[in-house]
């Protein structure tokens, strides 16, 4: 029962960010002192990008919840003697379904202007987030608070955009480092690097990172890219990416202030 209220719980989150992100615009035209017409366009392009958004969260919510309805359909089947199993395949497929929602909730939803984020929560969650899967997560506990760098809750978001960033581009599985460090001036830098055999780089996504992408083009498929520059361009941090054979590294450096 209250894994199910985690999942209402987290749908409920997701529909807060498509809100806000509504209130968002407004605010952002008022202080810029926008025309209504170039507010309405402003409106419309984060609409489209909530919806296409929540397009590609039901699409992969798709596999667990699903796995769950065909463990309840074995359950109710006469003479059916593998309780077992099914049991299992519901229990296991409702950890996954609730595990994704809990990370997307913190990749997509709101999160406050001010306090600093706990990098041992947000390690552990992102660890269960890649379990059983062909991908594995380095995050030690070196590179989380044990390594004395303070993060704030939009740059742990941007975090885990960029675990799904990278993990697109391993379609074999592999491996993806997350170090977290802070100069001497004071600027952060958070590195993610992906690598695994038969990695595939979308030179697309090459471009929305680097900002020469047009918003016209947006689709479930690149939306979250796109989310991930905004939300770097957010926080007024570079982000680099290079790739080199097997190894795709992205590079985010905030300064300091």
């Amino acid at each position: 029962m209250g894994q199910f209220s985690t999942i209402i719980g987290c749908i409920y989150e997701i529909f807060i960010f498509v809100d806000n992100s509504k209130k968002e615009v407004a605010v952002r035209a008022k202080k810029q002192n926008l025309n209504i017409a170039g507010t309405y366009l402003a409106m419309i392009d984060q609409l489209r990008m909530a919806e296409l958004l929540c397009t590609r969260l039901c699409h992969d919510l798709t596999g667990p919840i699903g796995a769950v309805n065909n463990g309840a359909e074995f359950l109710s089947e006469e003479g059916f003697n593998m309780q077992g199993q099914a049991v299992e395949l519901i229990t296991s497929s409702a950890f996954s379904a609730v595990t994704r929602l809990q990370f997307y909730r913190y990749a997509y939803g709101h999160v406050r202007d001010h306090g600093e984020a706990n990098l041992a929560d947000k390690q552990k969650l992102a660890a269960e987030f890649f379990t059983d899967t062909k991908i594995t997560l380095d995050w030690p506990d070196s590179h989380t608070d044990a390594s004395g760098v303070s993060v704030s809750g939009k740059m742990s978001r941007l975090i885990y955009n960029l675990l799904i960033v990278a993990a697109s581009a391993l379609i074999r599985g592999g491996t993806i480092a997350v170090r977290i460090t802070q100069d001497a001036g004071g600027a952060k830098q958070l590195s993610v690097v992906a690598e695994g055999a038969g990695m595939k780089w979308d030179p697309e996504t090459s471009a929305i990172l680097a900002g020469k992408f047009n918003t016209n083009d947006l689709s479930p498929k690149n939306v979250q890219t796109y989310l991930t520059k905004c939300y770097a361009d957010e926080l007024q941090s570079t982000l680099t990416c290079n790739t080199e054979g097997e190894q795709l590294s992205l590079l985010i450096v905030q300064p300091a202030g």
